[in-house]
């Protein structure tokens, strides 16, 4: 094996990979935790909910998902390897019950129709190439008048020092977050701006 093939990859948050990206994820526990103190509380709890967090990275609102909606079931998506690995190792204790976790891409999502409660996109959507694909098969997979919550802590494309990466990435503006929910079919949609530029962004699939 080539020396340069032994490196290890760099960190890089539009897809983790190896011991780097696992490193970066459990990072992102923690330095995730005040988008979701801010955004959680907003979004519509009760028990017995079917919920899918869409780029699960490393587990953490998976976490704080069980214990806030008792007796509900949880699924994980995330296109990154490592990502499904960190993610079902921190929630082995509900792994296969209330919790199911698997490699999967949002333009695609691996679920029948009209399924989930509530779905989450926490610090993802920037990595989205497909963005209209991810948001219209969300909107497939809710049930009426189910909620989708986009919890971004970037939200100023001209006012951001995030550095460049290896892959697709793009810095969305309120409105347009707002625009793209509504071209896709959803109503109720609105913004809630928290400290800095963490902004919770929602919208609701229309009762039938």
């Amino acid at each position: 094996m080539k020396s340069e093939d032994r490196k290890e990859k760099p960190e890089n948050p539009a897809r983790p990979e190896g011991s780097a990206g696992e490193r970066m994820l459990e990072r992102m526990n923690t330095s995730h935790e005040p988008i979701r103190s801010f955004a959680f509380p907003l979004l519509p709890w009760r028990p017995k909910m079917r919920i899918l967090d869409v780029g699960c990275g490393g587990g953490a609102a998976i976490a704080e998902m069980l214990e806030r909606s008792s007796g509900s079931i949880i699924d994980g998506i995330d296109y990154s390897e490592v990502s499904v690995r960190k993610s079902s190792l921190l929630n082995r204790k509900y792994l296969g019950t209330r919790c199911f976790i698997r490699q999967a891409d949002a333009a695609a999502l691996p679920f029948q129709s009209d399924l989930f409660d509530l779905v989450t996109a926490v610090e993802t959507i920037y990595f989205w190439p497909e963005v209209q694909k991810g948001l219209q098969e969300i909107f497939r997979v809710l049930k009426p008048g189910g909620t989708f919550a986009i919890l971004n802590e970037g939200s100023d494309p001209d006012n951001n020092d995030w550095p460049k990466i290896d892959g697709f990435m793009r810095i969305y503006r309120p409105e347009e977050l707002e625009n793209l929910l509504r071209d896709c079919g959803f109503c109720s949609v609105r913004t809630a701006r928290g400290p800095k530029q963490i902004i919770c962004v929602t919208g609701e699939k229309p009762q039938q």
